[in-house]
């Protein structure tokens, strides 16, 4: 694993986290459009799952109109897709998927904080968002590959990042995604969801990952 694969891989997880967490701005899609994401994304799998996503990403872009009721329909989506209203269809926290009882921060968010304050990572929230919100997951992995790209030695990275996978992103994020990609009714949030999904798989395969099996109760 080279360094520039590490560097490819933090700008895909930064952009990522970007898309997951955040209600869609008008800024933001105005500069996906003029940097030509698309175009740029790194292309780290190569797999068709890849293209595809990156295909639907490019044709929404394209056809980007700055007027106010393409970005309300986007943000709309983003909306019903991860925070309702009512149930969202694609609830992005790692809790929703592992409780039997669909609560938020139950037993699985709290081993994440437990692992977040054993080695000493530590998270500003500027809501009262659960910390195992799938695009806040994505910004600690951020965070740790930007550390093993400085340091690709550094074994007790690597175990934080297989950890973190393992652990507390890969038993529940693939689900959630694909329900946003089956739901998503712009192909802004299909291509990013299989872009995700796809960067997942990825990372399982690079870093040797066997995800942890848990059952998945949504």
């Amino acid at each position: 694993m080279t360094n520039e694969q590490l560097l490819d891989m933090q700008a895909i997880a930064n952009v990522l986290h970007s898309v997951l967490t955040l209600y869609p701005e008008t800024t933001l899609m105005e500069t996906f459009k003029e940097q030509g994401i698309a175009e740029i994304w790194p292309r780290l799998s190569g797999t068709d799952a890849e293209q595809v996503g990156l295909t639907e990403i490019k044709a929404y872009l394209d056809a980007w109109n700055d007027d106010e009721q393409t970005i309300i329909r986007l943000k709309l989506d983003y909306g019903n897709l991860f925070y309702g209203p009512g149930t969202p269809i694609a609830p992005p926290w790692g809790s929703a998927y592992l409780s039997p009882s669909l609560l938020l921060n139950d037993a699985s968010t709290i081993r994440l904080q437990q692992f977040y304050r054993d080695n000493n990572i530590n998270l500003t929230i500027a809501s009262n968002e659960p910390v195992d919100h799938i695009g806040l997951i994505i910004a600690v992995l951020a965070f740790l590959l930007g550390q093993l790209s400085e340091k690709p030695n550094e074994t007790l990275t690597r175990k934080l990042i297989n950890t973190l996978l393992a652990e507390h992103l890969l038993p529940w994020a693939d689900r959630c995604l694909l329900l946003a990609y089956e739901h998503a009714d712009t192909s802004y949030f299909k291509g990013f969801s299989t872009l995700a999904r796809d960067f997942l798989n990825y990372l399982s395969v690079a870093f040797d990952i066997e995800p942890k099996k848990l059952a998945i109760y949504r």
